[in-house]
């Protein structure tokens, strides 16, 4: 049985290596200023939240937070097959 904070590790090394790709190709097409500038800003914001709303965890029931964050993921998610669709059958550009 595989500890809980495995899966938890591995997807967020995935989410950071998606999000150093991007401020790679960011200081690449434009300038590394703003994307330095962008990455310090995200941390900072990042930094925020979880401090302001860290603590509030343990007051909201976890069964509700569960059925928003789902929720949330369910409708990206949604829009996301839709646009692939879109893109298969001809309808949308492959940007």
């Amino acid at each position: 049985m595989v500890p809980s904070s495995s899966p938890v590790f591995l997807a967020c090394a995935v989410e950071a290596v998606e999000a150093t790709t991007i401020v790679l190709a960011a200081g690449a097409t434009r300038d590394w200023r703003s994307a330095l500038i962008g990455v310090a800003a995200g941390l900072v914001v990042l930094t925020v939240v979880v401090a302001g709303l860290g603590p509030a965890l343990t007051v909201i029931p976890l069964r509700w937070l569960r059925l928003l964050v789902g929720g949330l993921l369910l409708v990206f998610g949604l829009q996301w097959l839709r646009k692939a669709i879109l893109r298969a059958g001809g309808r949308k550009a492959l940007q």
